[in-house]
């Protein structure tokens, strides 16, 4: 390596010493550059990876929100079926409820006499009751019939009190006085 150096004059010598110098300033400048792009490509890599964690969190939240809002709507369709399977209609109220009454004492074979029908708000305006009062006269067998009847309909009718006005032996007619509830929407 001398000898080429050997052969070549001083001009010679000056020109590839800076050659050399100006390589070794461009492999240093490289190499630090190359040091930054690292990092910052590091620094990249790591905020790509919190940000796919995040959008996994955010898309399970969003499975959880979607599924949350289905039950919701499953609610509010649930809610109409049982406002119009269960409920009275507010403007036919009464008259369904007596048309239903009638068919629950035909299929129970009651007989009743007696028969009030009274309005009555509940839960502050969102509700109505229609409550009827009747007397109930029959077997025993007769009024679990009956009871079996109104647990079975398909409105929502309640039982609310139940006044032994008669007993008499186990072979002789019951004398009730009843008081039942039909509900609807206001």
């Amino acid at each position: 390596m001398n000898a080429i150096f050997n052969v070549l004059n001083g001009k010679e010598r000056r020109t590839l010493g800076r050659l050399a110098l100006a390589a070794g300033l461009v492999i240093a400048l490289g190499s630090i550059m190359a040091t930054r792009q690292r990092s910052g490509w590091l620094e990249a890599s790591g905020s790509m990876a919190s940000a796919e964690t995040d959008l996994r969190k955010a898309e399970e939240s969003l499975a959880q929100a979607k599924a949350e809002w289905l039950r919701w709507q499953q609610a509010r369709r649930d809610l109409v079926s049982l406002r119009e399977s269960y409920f009275y209609d507010e403007r036919t109220g009464v008259t369904s409820l007596m048309q239903d009454l009638q068919l629950i004492f035909k299929q129970a074979g009651a007989r009743v006499s007696q028969i009030g029908y009274a309005y009555d708000n509940i839960a502050k305006g969102r509700y109505g009751r229609i409550v009827v009062d009747f007397s109930y006269a029959g077997s025993y067998e007769s009024f679990k019939k009956f009871l079996s009847t109104v647990e079975r309909f398909p409105k929502f009718l309640a039982v609310e009190k139940i006044d032994f006005q008669n007993v008499r032996t186990a072979a002789g007619p019951l004398s009730l006085r009843i008081t039942m509830a039909g509900y609807y929407e206001i």
